[in-house]
């Protein structure tokens, strides 16, 4: 038997609520200094285009492999450990970043690192939240942890910017997210050891063998399940969606100086509209997910969601070199997009796998393939346009809507099946 504690103090559970809130924030800043700084690199000739995509690229792969890794860890690690170690990780990628560049080898290195220190705060900060906390917290903590990702991220975009405005450099941000990361990990051992030494904290026995009873529908294989299901259809349009959404995010102010002109630090002060854009993601999923006839049927939401993505990419198309109103909009409305298509196929659509007892292995297997994507979308599209421009790369943006939306068209009837089946044996 072992045992873990629970916070029954309601002012020691809002201070780790806080401090693990301020963390997950302070590592999309920490993840996203390198992505804010591409233009400038490239701009200053530091980097080629493809070579800036390239060492993103290795980033996602660290990334994605890592959350598959590190989500097994954190169930049999103390939770605060891995988070501090993960945090002092990033920091430590961050202040070698600047030093190393413009060496692409050893840039490559440092970030891949980061990549997978940064995938070893999520499932840390998912324990503690869901498994620590008050009751009455618990639910507040879970439903507001995703703000802080668009504030980390709108947090890098203007430190950059303003580095840039003022001649300071590209290579501040790096060290200011380094402050931010230690200062976040002092915070974690102070708030950390203060409010599990309390008097009033409630440790409870958990046994090191799962005492749940065997059923019929846990039994049955994950492939199984994906195959008659049709979640093995959903692989493909899940990179072409990673592809999608991280291709235009990376790449949002490179496009806006090469396509309209527009000044560097102006096209990475305007790059932050998409975090903001990200949070009526959300909303829209949700409204998708709670109409009648929508209801359950996340491949028809899936090719709602990227047939209307590849409208704004037509019109990007067109007014490309234009409009630069008219081009920011269609970006804007492709990460709308692409971020709802996110939330219902990385968190809400594994949800239903519940049942079988594997939703956080399905959420763990299209979380990384939504990086895979991300991956290959960062150095494939700077290399595209480098090579042929960004008209080609925005026409393989159409491409990919159009043939996702078309293949989710195939698991309509299998995952009808797999629903109503599903729904029976809960009866």
């Amino acid at each position: 038997m072992k045992s873990k504690k629970i916070l029954t103090s309601m002012k020691s559970s809002r201070a780790l609520m806080i401090t693990c809130w301020l963390i997950y924030m302070i590592a999309y800043l920490t993840r996203n200094t390198y992505t804010a700084s591409i233009v400038h690199l490239t701009g200053e000739g530091l980097l080629t285009t493809s070579l800036a995509g390239l060492v993103s690229t290795c980033y996602f792969v660290s990334y994605g492999c890592g959350h598959l890794i590190n989500g097994f860890l954190a169930d049999r690690t103390r939770p605060v450990v891995m988070l501090g170690a993960g945090i002092m990780g990033t920091a430590l990628a961050n202040v070698l970043m600047p030093v190393v560049t413009p060496n692409v080898p050893l840039m490559i290195v440092v970030w891949t690192a980061n990549g997978f220190f940064e995938s070893m705060l999520w499932a840390p900060i998912f324990v503690l939240l869901s498994g620590v906390l008050t009751e009455k917290l618990r639910f507040t903590a879970l439903s507001t942890i995703s703000y802080s990702r668009p504030t980390g991220q709108i947090l890098a975009y203007l430190f950059t910017a303003g580095c840039t405005y003022f001649n300071i450099g590209f290579k501040a941000p790096f060290f200011i997210a380094t402050v931010c990361a230690v200062a976040s990990c002092v915070l974690l051992i102070i708030v950390a050891a203060w409010a599990f030494s309390a008097p009033d904290v409630q440790v409870v026995a958990v046994s090191t063998k799962e005492q749940k009873k065997t059923s019929p529908a846990s039994s049955v294989s994950l492939f199984k399940l994906l195959l008659i299901s049709g979640a093995l259809i959903f692989t493909v349009p899940v990179v072409f969606h990673g592809m999608l959404k991280d291709g235009v995010n990376t790449w949002v102010p490179t496009i806006l100086r090469d396509s309209f002109d527009v000044d560097e630090t102006l096209s990475t002060v305007l790059a932050i509209v998409l975090p903001l854009i990200a949070l009526l993601g959300f909303t829209l999923a949700n409204f998708l997910l709670k109409r009648k006839r929508l209801h359950e049927n996340h491949p028809l939401i899936g090719i709602i969601l990227m047939g209307a993505a590849a409208v704004p990419t037509l019109i990007l198309l067109g007014v490309r070199g234009m409009s630069f109103v008219a081009g920011l909009i269609c970006l804007c409305a492709i990460s709308l997009l692409m971020e709802s298509f996110n939330h219902v196929y990385s968190t809400m659509m594994p949800a239903k796998f519940a049942h079988y007892g594997k939703a956080a292995t399905v959420s763990g297997i299209m979380n990384s393939l939504i990086y895979i994507g991300s991956a290959i979308s960062t150095y494939l599209f700077g290399l595209v346009a480098e090579w042929l421009g960004w008209s080609t790369t925005i026409f393989i943006w159409l491409c990919l809507a159009l043939v996702g939306a078309a293949i989710l068209a195939f698991a309509i009837k299998p995952w009808k099946r797999f629903i109503a089946q599903m729904e029976e044996q809960a009866k």
